[in-house]
């Protein structure tokens, strides 16, 4: 039995928008990825993600022994093939030894398809669960995922309103675990107004807010997207619920502009949320946040 076993925790580790970067082949400069690519490798976007911060994210993540890992979204820049197989080696030392919950980010469903997230599916499906809502359960611990991405040329993202009434029937099949609810586009900003500009936020966000407002037994809500982290809360029918997001964790660190990778641990006792810690990238390894979690405000 393990000391968190033996007191009743879960540590959960908490990663998203790591942003793994191939360079595309000419035949995979088509629709949304002409425009990307010209971000990526002519306008300088690139140079924001770092290899470096990507490898001590998985570095520390094995260094914290979590129960579970969770990661919200964005393995990829665009949804390659070479970009899904170079994050799969990157992470394979934590999908080996950890239960992990994935979801796809709007970077992971950059081109059509069926369902968003098929291309993603094919090397971590077995991390994905079963299509949205999907519900993962992990020891004392719950993960409902909720779908947010889609193929879009400004970046928007959407929730199938079909997906909204089977919510509370996934909650409660968690039979009174502590509930994760994943996403990847935030529902709220830093603030706790709604999430913008609208060219990059979720399109029926106020309907998902409505929706979540109704339900009961979420514990907390975790996403990615916005690569600068906050925490805010949502009231729902069971009280405020935490918000929770770290940020990109393979942020490049660039200490003029204030700039760096973070992540998150939680402890869950006892069936609440008892702890956050939010670690960043000291440009070697990830340390805890000056002040504890989100005292710098990014």
């Amino acid at each position: 039995m393990s000391p968190n076993e033996a007191a009743n925790i879960v540590k959960v580790a908490h990663i998203t928008d790591i942003h793994v970067q191939t360079p595309p082949r000419l035949s995979d400069l088509t629709g949304k990825r002409i425009l990307g690519s010209a971000n990526l490798y002519l306008l300088g976007r690139r140079a924001k993600f770092s290899r470096a911060a990507q490898q001590a994210s998985v570095e520390a993540i094995l260094a914290g022994d979590p129960d579970v890992v969770v990661f919200t979204g964005d393995l990829t820049a665009q949804a390659l093939d070479a970009e899904f197989s170079a994050a799969r080696i990157l992470l394979d030392p934590v999908l080996r030894r950890f239960p992990t919950v994935m979801i796809p980010g709007n970077h992971d469903t950059y081109v059509r398809e069926q369902t968003p997230g098929d291309r993603m599916r094919d090397l971590f499906g077995a991390f994905m669960g079963d299509p949205m809502p999907a519900l993962q359960v992990h020891s004392d611990v719950a993960f409902v995922s909720l779908e947010t991405c889609r193929c879009h040329p400004l970046s928007s993202g959407y929730t199938p309103p079909d997906q909204l009434p089977m919510l509370q029937q996934r909650i409660d099949e968690a039979e009174g675990r502590f509930v994760f609810l994943c996403i990847h586009y935030p529902l709220l900003g830093r603030r706790g107004q709604p999430y913008g500009p609208s060219t990059r936020a979720l399109s029926n966000a106020k309907q998902v807010i409505e929706a979540l407002a109704q339900t009961t037994g979420i514990g907390a809500i975790v996403h990615g997207h916005e690569h600068h982290g906050y925490r805010t809360e949502l009231t729902t029918a069971s009280g405020p619920v935490p918000i929770l997001n770290p940020g990109s964790s393979g942020y490049a660190r660039i200490v003029e502009r204030d700039r760096t990778a973070h992540m998150n641990f939680y402890e869950v006792e006892d069936g609440k949320l008892a702890e956050v810690r939010r670690l960043q990238f000291d440009g070697t390894a990830f340390v805890p946040e000056t002040g504890g979690a989100y005292a710098s405000g990014r």
